[in-house]
Order: C-alpha cells, then structure tokens, then sequence
C-alpha cells in the first residue's frame, strides 16, 4: 500500500516524512521540554527571573527538534506527543484531526509500516511563539522524499499547542539546477 493511498493527501505524508526528521544536531538528543508551571503574561525561569524572547525561542527551537527528532526518527510517537503537545493541539493539517491523541493515531500506524523513514531539518527559525522548520523528508534511502515547511506555535510552557505544514515533492532534476535545500 502506498503512503499516498494510506493518507488521503500528500500534506499527511508530508507532515510524516518532515516528521521524521533526522537532526544532525539533535540525534541523540533525550532533552525534555522546558516547561515552566508558573509562566504567566511575562515568561519567567524557575528562579522567577524573567525570560528574554531570546531565551524563549531558543527554548521554543529546542522543544520543537526534540520533538521531531524523537517523533519521526525515533518513531517514539506517543512519547514525544506526551511530552511536547501541549492539552489543547489545533491542526491545520487537513488530514489529521485536532488534539495529541489524533495526532498519534496518525502517525504511529505509518511510522510502524515505514520503519526506515527520516527527515533532516535543514533550518528552523523562531520567532516568539512560532517555530518553523524546513525539512527533507524521506520514507528510505532511494526516496526523493518531500521538502516540508512546518510551523509550530508553542505555549508559555513550551508546549507544542498548533501546528501547520506545506508540502512538496523533491523532483528529480529543477530548472535551476539547485537543490530545493
């Protein structure tokens, strides 16, 4: 069965091959999310000092490759949902129902039946409570795979609370000559 017939579009697919990130930078990663049960208006850390937008989106990109790189290269999808989705999770995906729990009823099934696939993180930015990510995505070895936009917005906890994607498949050979990474 094809990945294409298993999920109605090729955002689904997508989402799961970005999903599948392999992040140089985090591949053995085991960092938990920065989660601070306080937080209010103004973010603090656990000593009460306030956090600067630069803390906070260093702590946002690093919740966010924790949770690719243990989701969809470690196909740890239930793990890395309890740790990083946040109660409330709206998707814009328009293949996956809101909520962690469909989320996980999404991807665990395909990452079972495509236990080779990655995704390597190209870039990722943050701005505020918003992530994003470029990934290459990829089912195996030979698969030309997808380039994956996804974005990311975080909660005061540094939880995973809304989530949307583009999708597009890597060609063979571009106009350009370039790479779509």
């Amino acid at each position: 069965m094809s990945i294409k017939s298993t999920f109605k579009s090729s955002a689904a697919l997508a989402f799961l091959a970005a999903g599948a990130l392999s992040l140089t930078a985090c591949a053995t990663s085991t960092a938990k999310p920065v989660a601070h049960k306080h937080a209010h208006a103004v973010k603090h850390n656990h000593q009460g000092e306030k956090l600067s937008k630069k803390s906070i989106e260093a702590r946002n990109k690093a919740n966010v490759l924790a949770f690719y790189e243990m989701t969809f290269n470690q196909h740890k999808v239930q793990e890395a949902t309890d740790l990083y989705i946040g109660k409330e999770y709206l998707q814009h995906n328009p293949t996956v129902a809101d909520g962690g729990q469909a989320f996980v009823d999404a991807f665990a099934p395909f990452l079972a039946e495509h236990p080779q696939s990655h995704a390597i993180v190209k870039r990722v930015m943050a701005d505020g409570d918003l992530v994003m990510v470029h990934v290459h995505s990829k089912l195996h070895a030979n698969d030309l795979g997808e380039a994956v936009v996804d974005i990311f917005r975080l909660d005061d906890e540094g939880k995973i609370v809304e989530h949307w994607d583009v999708i597009q498949a890597v060609p063979e050979k571009t106009e350009s000559g370039r790479t779509m990474f």
